[in-house]
């Protein structure tokens, strides 16, 4: 009886143990494949967040005003260092005619006509892939006063060669030229780099 008694608990004990070593690893195996699917899934919702973010952004990029754009575009071109090409010669009176440049690709066009009769005038052109964006146009005097100087400003922002705002001074005004052909001056001088070529733009 003692004997069978002994066998039973030898049983119990081996058996005991062979659970344990069963048990332990299909635990281990089980905990390591829910922490490594736990991983998958924040890697998931991860990759899904950037994308949403990334998709947003460019909705946002799409969405934004064309305006503020071309105000963007030009306040970066007036201050990042740039290429200069420079010519000078005489219609009715000197000339002077900058070319700027950004890694080779033109970006502005500054031209300073000097003074003409009674008035002074200079215009600039600003470009983004060979199109044109943003006019700005300044003249002092004009038809004489007695005791005064006038001064104008007149900015064109530019979307597919037409005018989408004119300002005259800062405050919305009607245009004066509304739209650029291949015809009009600030696209031909694009196509111009020598002296001969712009005199024959610009001086009539």
């Amino acid at each position: 009886m003692m004997k069978l008694k002994r066998k039973v608990v030898w049983l119990y004990y081996c058996t005991i143990k062979l659970m344990k070593k069963l048990i332990i690893p299909f635990l281990s195996i089980l905990l390591i494949s829910c922490t490594n699917n736990e991983k998958q899934q924040t890697v998931v919702a991860e990759e899904k967040a950037i994308e949403t973010i990334k998709s947003g952004t460019k909705v946002i990029e799409l969405a934004t005003d064309p305006i503020d754009n071309i105000k963007q575009k030009v306040a970066e071109i007036n201050t990042i260092q740039l290429d200069q090409k420079h010519f000078e010669f005489t219609c009715d009176e000197l000339t002077k005619i900058d070319y700027y440049y950004n890694n080779g690709k033109l970006v502005k066009i500054s031209i300073d006509f000097g003074t003409v009769g009674d008035a002074y005038a200079k215009e600039d052109y600003y470009y983004e892939e060979g199109k044109l964006i943003f006019k700005y146009e300044f003249v002092e005097g004009g038809p004489a006063c007695e005791g005064c100087i006038t001064k104008n400003e007149y900015r064109s922002y530019i979307l597919n060669n037409k005018v989408i705002k004119y300002l005259k001074n800062k405050d919305a005004a009607a245009c004066r030229k509304c739209e650029f052909t291949a015809n009009s001056k600030e696209l031909r001088l694009i196509e111009t780099m020598n002296v001969a070529g712009i005199k024959g733009v610009l001086c009539r």
